[in-house]
């Protein structure tokens, strides 16, 4: 690479390091200025490796008034303007603050972070305690500079997450309320002070309502959703073309790819988060890192602990398809409630793991952003079942080989073993139908159909009724789909299609695979059942918009709880596969069965 060609930037985070040393730099302080007229007060959540502290950085550089920075930048008229007043910054990276195995040892590392705010500007830290000298650091830098002083705060949240994602025997419920006490005393000086103050910023991953600065900051304006902040942080489609050219046209080269080629499966992997619904933006880590590697992985599940995630995913009972296009109100983005107490969709919105696609102007579905977070979800939804990572990557990849040969009785058998490998306790979870009165909630919530009670519950009972005729069939469909995500498959679950819904659409490479799942009582019934699956599929013409689609349809047996019958139909040919003939530990005595096709 020449000199002349930028380095990536990956894992930097120093706005004024990135500017100095020949970066790739996408331009966001267009945004800078604009943050101050929208309020004196902001605060904005992103998920984790999004750009929050390279922004915090860049905005301490704007306000400190460091000129050169900004030359050829879109601020640069804004910070060189007759009318600009620099102003001294506070900065605040509350993740160094997050080792907080006691109150005491977190106020401790607090007064740290400020005594280098203090010797930044030259003055005498005092206080009789974390809250305390936080306002008397804000005045005594405005008496001392003559010059109201800006605010900035990176990961606010990250004391209380710290703990909150402890494992179990770890969990310190009194220390979690120890430290949200703490946390809503040291932000309430922020409103104390606000003579001394310019402006505030506030970032963080999450947010929920007892973090102390929603109740210590009344007037705190939330930007997250706002439509003029959606390509806030993130790349745009069109900053992705024009800051990477060169590293696009290389890697391209590099895979063998055409550039569109290779364009549309980046956007595949790491583009799709939404902050408004509407417009799409790259996860800047992941993009990074594959430019660096040249390799399609999953790196911002891999930047990371998943402890949390995972552990909340196995209490809760989710499975990996559970969430993906439901309807939620646009309270849900704005007031998600707390942290312990939130929805599990709220929960994983917030993580990150679920973005927002409008429908209407108050109202969202929610999707994974793309291919990269659906495989992570599935992962770690996988190995909650088989409690390890080696098993769910070999199941994974040995499902892509057959997948990849057109190998239907292969799939099968990995499916087979998949579903022999979870025990008992999982299975039980999973099929149990949901309460009546959590129906009911999800009906008036989510889709506020201004129904009369007696009407509601018509429309749950016989929702109630279908679910527990059709039990356990989601669960199944949600394991299987899981590791076809694995394998790299692109999955659509319960596709809607012109007369009909498909359990599951599968698409790879040029392949299609059309998948209807059915529950039978035991193996005897697996035949019949099997057969009115591939009829649904015949009948309903799942696929047709595919060429050449390979029809599966699988009978699960609610007893056995594994596949006990499959017919799939392939090169016109129409052929059965039943668990004598797909035996999980010897698959040399597998044998074909050809039946009468029925088309």
């Amino acid at each position: 690479m020449t000199q002349d060609i930028p380095s990536l930037p990956a894992g930097q985070q120093v706005f004024e390091n990135i500017r100095l040393k020949n970066f790739v730099y996408v331009d966001k302080t267009k945004y800078l200025p604009m943050l101050l007229e929208t309020g004196k007060f902001i605060f904005c959540s992103r998920p984790r490796r999004f750009g929050k502290s390279l922004t915090i950085h860049a905005l301490d550089s704007f306000y400190s008034g460091k000129t050169t920075l900004f030359e050829g930048l879109a601020a640069e008229k804004n910070i060189t303007s007759p009318s600009f007043v620099p102003h001294p910054v506070i900065r605040l990276n509350m993740s160094e603050a997050d080792n907080s195995d006691s109150k005491n040892i977190l106020e401790a590392n607090i007064v740290d972070i400020l005594s280098e705010n203090a010797e930044r500007h030259n003055v005498t830290l005092r206080g009789a305690n974390h809250s305390n000298t936080f306002l008397s650091l804000i005045k005594d830098i405005h008496k001392a500079t003559g010059t109201t002083v800006v605010i900035l705060i990176d990961e606010y949240d990250a004391p209380v997450i710290s703990l909150v994602q402890r494992e179990e025997s770890e969990y310190d419920e009194h220390l979690i309320r120890q430290t949200r006490t703490s946390m809503q005393s040291f932000y309430s000086k922020i409103k104390a002070a606000d003579e001394h103050i310019e402006f505030v910023f506030i970032t963080g991953v999450t947010k929920f309502s007892k973090m102390g600065v929603f109740s210590s900051l009344n007037n705190l304006i939330d930007i997250s959703i706002m439509p003029k902040y959606a390509e806030f942080m993130g790349y745009s489609q069109t900053e992705l073309e024009s800051y990477f050219s060169y590293f696009i046209s290389e890697t391209a080269k590099d895979l063998q790819m055409s550039e569109p080629e290779l364009l549309k499966k980046i956007e595949d992997y790491y583009d799709g988060f939404s902050f408004d619904g509407n417009k799409k933006v790259y996860n800047p880590f992941s993009t990074l890192s594959f430019f660096i590697n040249a390799k399609f992985l999953h790196y911002w599940m891999e930047s990371g602990s998943n402890s949390l995630i995972r552990k909340f995913l196995r209490d809760k009972s989710i499975v990996a398809d559970q969430f993906e296009g439901m309807v939620v109100k646009d309270l849900f983005a704005s007031s998600p409630g707390d942290i312990q107490s939130a929805s599990p969709e709220g929960f994983l919105y917030q993580a990150g793991y679920l973005t927002l696609r409008s429908i209407s102007p108050d109202r969202y579905k929610l999707e994974y952003p793309n291919f990269e977070v659906r495989q992570a979800i599935s992962s770690l939804f996988l190995e909650n079942l088989y409690s390890s990572r080696a098993a769910v990557d070999k199941t994974g990849e040995e499902l892509e080989k057959r997948l990849a040969a057109r190998d239907v009785p292969g799939m099968v058998r990995v499916f087979m073993r998949l579903l022999y490998g979870i025990c008992y306790d999982d299975h039980s979870a999973a099929e149990k139908g949901p309460r009546e009165e959590d129906i009911v909630l999800d009906i008036r919530n989510a889709f506020d159909l201004k129904l009369t009670d007696v009407e509601i519950r018509r429309r749950s009972a016989e929702l109630v009724e279908k679910i527990l005729r059709e039990k356990g069939e989601g669960f199944y469909r949600s394991v299987l789909q899981a590791s076809l995500w694995t394998a790299g498959a692109k999955t659509t679950p319960e596709k809607h299609e012109s007369i009909g819904r498909l359990d599951i659409e599968v698409v790879y490479g040029a392949m299609t695979y059309v998948i209807e799942l059915k529950m039978a009582d035991d193996v005897n019934g697996g035949p019949a059942a099997a057969r009115a699956g591939m009829d649904q599929i015949r009948t309903q013409v799942y696929g047709l918009a595919s060429k050449n689609p390979i029809r599966i349809s699988i009978a699960i047996g609610r007893k056995e709880r594994n596949i006990v019958a499959c017919l799939f139909e392939m090169d016109g040919r129409e052929m059965c596969v039943t668990p004598d003939q797909v035996e999980i530990g010897n698959v040399g005595n597998r044998r074909f069965a050809e039946t009468t096709s029925s088309k």
